[in-house]
């Protein structure tokens, strides 16, 4: 990091208001998450595309009852790849801004929670799981929710830990 963009990185975090609290990363993060999101989208794009192939043109009959629902369902765990793969590189939580962070992580589980609460109750459905044999697509939604859920716990995890680090490192410099 430049000693100007590191400049500017300080003028940010001490100029801005109180209220209006923004997710701050450093330049290094910034990058990262950059490339990162790059790497997920050719992945998520490359999945979409061979399950397209596949179905249309191999097996010519999809094993979903619906492609989009698949397509919901390669996106929903290529986000997850991405939150994996940032917490790992420590790029996913911010510098200062977390309660913004915290705030997406619980929209992300309420989300899912109250989209999944109406595909939850055809569970005992004969033809919940598959339907003319073919996934059905109340059972991939479910999944898709149940998975989105998932990440929301993930970042809220994650943000916890780098707090909890964070409060140690502060302890040991005190002592």
């Amino acid at each position: 990091m430049s000693m100007k963009s590191f400049d500017k990185f300080c003028e940010r975090m001490i100029t801005a208001e109180p209220g209006s609290e923004k997710e701050i990363f450093d330049e290094r993060q910034k990058v990262m998450r950059m490339r990162l999101a790059i790497e997920t989208l050719l992945i998520c794009v490359c999945l979409i595309f061979v399950n397209g192939i596949i179905s249309e043109m191999i097996i010519e009959r999809q094993w979903a009852e619906y492609m989009s629902t698949v397509n919901l369902l390669f996106a929903v765990l290529c986000m997850l790849w991405w939150e994996i793969r940032c917490a790992v590189k420590g790029c996913l939580v911010a510098v200062s801004g977390r309660i913004a962070q915290k705030t997406s992580a619980v929209m992300s589980v309420l989300i899912g929670v109250l989209n999944g609460l109406r595909y939850a109750f055809n569970i005992g459905e004969d033809d919940f799981l598959i339907k003319d044999g073919r996934l059905s697509a109340d059972f991939v939604f479910l999944l898709c929710c149940a998975l989105l859920i998932g990440g929301g716990i993930f970042m809220f995890t994650a943000i916890r830990r780098e707090e909890k680090r964070e409060e140690t490192e502060k302890g040991m410099k005190e002592k």
